[in-house]
């Protein structure tokens, strides 16, 4: 047999590697960017520790971007269903803080402390009998509450005489609730349905009941929240120990009473809107 063309016998030639190009050039190319893509990352990781999680920030639940948020995005979200969107305050709830005499004559941890602590409507300190939920019922972090004192800051311009506040002395000369804020609109659908499940603690007029429910026609909470939150609310209730819970006692889902249905539940919450269309005219 002639084996002068093939080499020894029974050897061959390794088959050339179809992918041996493309594979270098692959590799070139990842060598190439390499150095880039390792720049993105630690930038991308710079940026990141760069955002300050504060001394007070509170539990995991608060994000980076929360914590960012500006006085003024957090006084939106926590403080104007009361005080207004423009700190000028609202009939029968938040005093104003625009041009404030408060906010100017208290330090800036004082301000910090109110936030904080709230304000029920038994303190002596209290002029409107209306309650100031701790962190605005928002559960807004330290850094956040600190951001909201230099907001309110900036509200105030200097030489500009203090706004009246005299519209919201309304607390009665008992210490208790603003009076006339108790309201019945018995011709209304969810009348009844209010009156069974909710009056025990709250009030036949929705005023509220001292060691009990808080008043309803000039609730904050009430105003601020949506249709769908408020049933919500009601169908879980709110435990004592509840950080949010300002009385100290227990809201029981459904007000106590399991059978109420969803639609039963609208009705109530379509009442509460009545009351307080009623109460702050708008």
């Amino acid at each position: 047999m002639n084996t002068a063309q093939g080499g020894p016998a029974g050897r061959r030639e390794p088959a050339a590697d179809p992918y041996k190009w493309a594979s270098l050039g692959v590799l070139t190319v990842f060598f190439a960017t390499l150095p880039v893509l390792l720049l993105v990352v630690y930038l991308g990781g710079a940026s990141t520790s760069e955002v300050s999680t504060g001394p007070g920030a509170s539990g995991p639940a608060m994000t980076q971007a929360a914590q960012a948020m500006p006085g003024e995005s957090v006084f939106q979200k926590a403080c104007a269903v009361c005080h207004g969107p423009n700190g000028d305050g609202v009939p029968f709830l938040g005093k104003p803080l625009r041009n404030s005499e408060y906010v100017q004559t208290h330090s800036d941890e004082e301000l910090f402390a109110l936030i904080v602590d709230g304000r029920a409507p038994t303190d002596p300190a209290n002029t409107s009998g209306v309650l100031m939920p701790p962190r605005g019922a928002q559960s807004i972090p330290d850094e956040s509450v600190h951001a909201v004192v230099s907001y309110l800051r900036s509200m105030q311009a200097e030489g500009e005489p203090y706004t009246s506040v005299l519209a919201w002395e309304t607390k009665s000369e008992s210490g208790g609730a603003p009076a006339g804020t108790a309201l019945e609109l018995t011709e209304h659908a969810g009348y009844q349905i209010y009156v069974a499940s909710c009056a025990a603690c709250h009030g036949q007029g929705a005023e509220g009941i001292e060691g009990l429910g808080l008043p309803l026609t000039t609730s904050g909470f009430v105003r601020g929240e949506s249709d769908k939150d408020m049933i919500t609310f009601i169908k879980s209730g709110r435990a004592s120990w509840d950080e949010n819970n300002t009385t100290g006692i227990d809201m029981p889902p459904k007000g106590g009473n399991p059978a109420i249905t969803d639609d039963q539940l609208q009705l109530i919450v379509d009442y509460l809107r009545a009351l307080q269309k009623q109460t702050f005219g708008a």
